[in-house]
């Protein structure tokens, strides 16, 4: 199977949000965090799929979660996504945008 192709960004996203979130010396952080649409392997000869995972901290974390069909490749981009969420400390969702005035 050739590799799924690397990303920095994702230009159609299924889901996006902003995690706000506590580091191990006390302070606040917000997070983007980006699922993008499942799209096929080119070149692959299985028919695999790859969803793009964005997650935006100080360093950017991508990655392009493999599946055998595109609902394999979303529920696996799903569960890296929740993984991540458990492994924050007093973590919130839908933060506040850094930068953003808008307190809702």
């Amino acid at each position: 199977m050739p590799p799924a192709p690397n990303h920095t960004s994702i230009d159609d996203p299924v889901a996006d949000d902003f995690w706000s979130f506590e580091d191990d010396h006390g302070r606040q952080h917000v997070s983007r965090v980006t699922l993008g649409r499942p799209v096929p392997i080119p070149q692959d000869a299985q028919g695999d799929w790859y969803c793009p995972v964005l997650i935006g901290h100080a360093v950017p974390l991508a990655v392009s979660m493999v599946g055998v069909g595109p609902v394999d490749a979303l529920l696996n981009a799903a569960r890296f996504i929740r993984e991540h969420f458990h492994e924050l400390r007093k973590v919130s969702p839908r933060a506040t945008p850094p930068g953003s005035t808008d307190s809702t």
